[in-house]
């Protein structure tokens, strides 16, 4: 039987919006990164062009942010679902929004270098520092200071973003900062020298993936594929790091061996959170209300997402 013309109007205003909303759906599964412009989002690029998310159901979009910190804010902000970044980066967002940290996907005792003067051979001789506030950085610092018993208000603490940093040091206007790469290497081709690494003065940084809260409660099998395909990015690096080189430079224009010396010096491992680990944060959260980077210790425990990750 043919349909009237009404008729044909109502199915086709029924075709379209089921269309709409099939649509409206595709969108809502899309799950958005937020990735930094370095080499610590390696597993994601890697698991992006392996195909590790496609096999695993995931439609990706990413976010390119300057920094985890910014990146975090845009999971904040509504503008991504997940991210990654280092502990005193997320624990101070913890302690003011819903993100959940999932696993661990890399770790190091030696990519977070303390850069200095030539002339100064000794921590003790730092009389202007210059660090990032709220992050791995200010807090290497304060691990030199109290390791080395270095009173705070003796020297000149000099706020700076991370690519002010190598120019402030050339210029002499700091004597020293503790930041991650590629800052420190290119302050050594500016005639800077490493003096200490962060695990030298008592820390070896993790890198959390992160979830914002309100889309893990609807979305928590696609974080579990996430994790998952991260973890098997990390092995595929770890059989051959230049597949972790290649797909870094394809999607954010690092050159090939800047990624390979990052690979050398961190460990791309998916794993969930230990006793041993709880013991490390405790000291950060501590740090980050003595300096009044946070007005409480944060309760960062209750945001660990642990057992998530089941490999």
């Amino acid at each position: 039987m043919s349909m009237t013309p009404t008729r044909r109007a109502i199915a086709g205003a029924l075709a379209l919006g089921a269309a709409l909303l099939a649509g409206a759906a595709q969108a809502a599964d899309t799950v958005r990164i937020a990735v930094g412009v370095d080499s610590g989002y390696v597993p994601f690029f890697v698991a992006s062009q392996q195909n590790y998310f496609k096999d695993a159901g995931l439609d990706i979009q990413y976010l390119t942010f300057s920094q985890g910190g910014d990146a975090l804010d845009g999971v904040i902000a509504g503008q991504a679902d997940i991210t990654a970044a280092a502990e005193p980066t997320t624990m101070i967002r913890i302690g003011r929004a819903d993100v959940r940290p999932l696993f661990i996907i890399s770790g190091s005792g030696t990519y977070i270098k303390l850069v200095v003067r030539p002339e100064i051979t000794d921590p003790t001789q730092i009389k202007k520092f210059g660090y990032v506030p709220g992050n791995v950085s200010e807090y290497s610092m304060g691990k030199t200071l109290e390791k080395y018993k270095i009173d705070p208000k003796s020297i000149e603490l000099v706020r700076a973003g991370p690519p002010e940093l190598p120019a402030l040091l050339a210029r002499g206007d700091i004597d020293a900062f503790f930041n991650i790469e590629p800052w420190p290497t290119l302050a050594v081709k500016q005639g800077a020298k490493v003096l200490l690494t962060s695990k030298d003065v008592g820390y070896s940084y993790t890198y959390w993936v992160t979830a914002s809260g309100a889309w893990l409660d609807g979305h928590k099998e696609q974080a579990q594929k996430l994790v998952r395909a991260l973890a098997k990015a990390c092995d595929a690096i770890n059989a051959d790091p230049n597949v972790g080189a290649n797909a870094t430079q394809a999607q954010v224009k690092i050159p090939a061996a800047q990624t390979l010396q990052f690979l050398k010096e961190v460990e791309c491992k998916g794993r969930d959170f230990t006793d041993d680990d709880i013991k490390s944060f405790d000291q950060i959260a501590d740090f980050l209300v003595n300096t009044k980077v946070t007005p409480k210790k944060v309760d960062y425990a209750k945001a660990l997402q642990r057992g998530f990750y089941k490999p």
